[in-house]
């Protein structure tokens, strides 16, 4: 009998490292892939340089004695990722990158070549997060059997917001190897296996082409072209001047040197008009403005192949914005090919670009969309 083989997307950290490890043990017939997604001469001085992370991958797999190759996706990643990237903040949207990276980089163009190139049965990443198939694939029976997504056993490193937007397609040739594991786990067994260079490497956080010699404002203006535009209350009046809308997101602080007035609690960012290119104000951190209170959605991909709206009673679906906040239950409603969502709780700080990602009670991530406008606050 064939021994199953998988591809493992090594990025050069410990939770990738681990999860070959895991493989590796558990008999599979594993193969290293690093995907290059940023090109170095774009990246200036970065917190996460691709040459280091690719000679931490190399060394994982030599030690592992596995195969290791690299995949060069510089051109999808731009084309894909980063101008969505960028004409999000022009116009005044947030955006998340790691979710376009999923659906477009890691669970799209690598699992394809993955197939194509080294023959692969299953695809691997090291996110924390496990389906219904368990995480080796081992509780498969049927191969269009449905597979279900579920948040990772760690609360505080679940990744299935980040994987709002896979298909049935792509998780049945997934494997997350991490699921069923706390990061104080992985970190034990990455030290037990001596990779040392691995576990004390400081975690990838935020975006990582930005590097950490740059401001996120400084960087978005080497690839934006400024348009000045006013900073207004709600009733009209003006207290500011700014450079482009690109350097706001809602409910960040505004930075004083834009402001002709001051305030004791500070002025935030409660709305972003690109037509006009005001950005919005409001005092205070938790000023009810803040607070979305009803907002609309892109139709969302959902995960289940039922639509859940039909499928699930609707007190057991919950929605999040933010990968850091719990779900909230909320009330949705279906309008043509627009959702609209009544979070139960007022979520702070949801904005335009953002996705809303949906769960049910028992930590089962059914999908997500976008967000496409606020309709009701505080």
């Amino acid at each position: 009998m064939k021994v199953p083989r998988v591809v493992i997307g090594m990025s050069g950290g410990v939770d990738s490292a681990v999860s070959a490890f895991l493989l590796k043990k558990r008999g599979y017939d594993v193969i290293g892939v690093h995907m290059i997604n940023w090109d170095s001469q774009e990246e200036g001085i970065s917190s996460c340089p691709r040459s280091k992370d690719e000679v931490d991958a190399r060394s994982v797999c030599d030690k592992l004695k596995i195969p290791f190759h690299t995949v060069n996706f510089v051109k999808e990643y731009w084309n894909n990722v980063f101008l969505r990237f960028l004409e999000n903040y022009q116009f005044g949207r947030t955006t998340v990158p790691d979710i376009d990276c999923n659906q477009s980089i890691k669970f799209d163009v690598f699992h394809k070549i993955a197939q194509e190139k080294f023959d692969a049965d299953f695809i691997a990443t090291g996110h924390y997060a496990t389906t219904s198939f368990g995480d080796f694939q081992q509780n498969k029976n049927e191969p269009d059997e449905e597979i279900r997504l579920f948040s990772g056993r760690d609360p505080l490193k679940d990744q299935t917001f980040f994987l709002c937007t896979v298909t049935q397609e792509q998780l049945r040739r997934a494997m997350f190897p991490l699921g069923s594991l706390y990061k104080s786990d992985v970190k034990r067994i990455a030290e037990e296996q001596g990779f040392h260079s691995v576990v004390q490497k400081p975690e990838s956080m935020g975006i990582c082409f930005i590097g950490k010699k740059k401001r996120f404002s400084e960087f978005l203006d080497e690839y934006i072209e400024p348009k000045p535009g006013r900073i207004v209350l709600k009733d009209g009046k003006i207290i500011g001047n700014h450079h482009g809308i690109h350097q706001f997101t809602i409910g960040k602080r505004i930075n004083g040197k834009y402001l002709e007035e001051r305030s004791h609690f500070g002025f935030f960012v409660s709305d972003i008009k690109p037509e006009s290119g005001d950005v919005v104000a409001c005092e205070g951190s938790h000023h009810p403005h803040l607070y979305a209170t009803k907002f609309l959605i892109e139709q969302p991909n959902w995960i289940p192949i039922s639509n859940p709206l039909k499928s699930y009673p609707p007190s057991e679906i919950m929605c999040r914005i933010q990968r850091t906040h719990p779900p909230v239950p909320c009330i949705l409603e279906k309008c043509g090919d627009i959702i609209s969502v009544v979070p139960r709780l007022p979520l702070r700080a949801t904005a335009p670009g953002q996705m809303c990602v949906f769960y049910t009670t028992k930590n089962e991530c059914l999908g997500g969309g976008e967000i496409i406008k606020i309709q009701d606050t505080l």
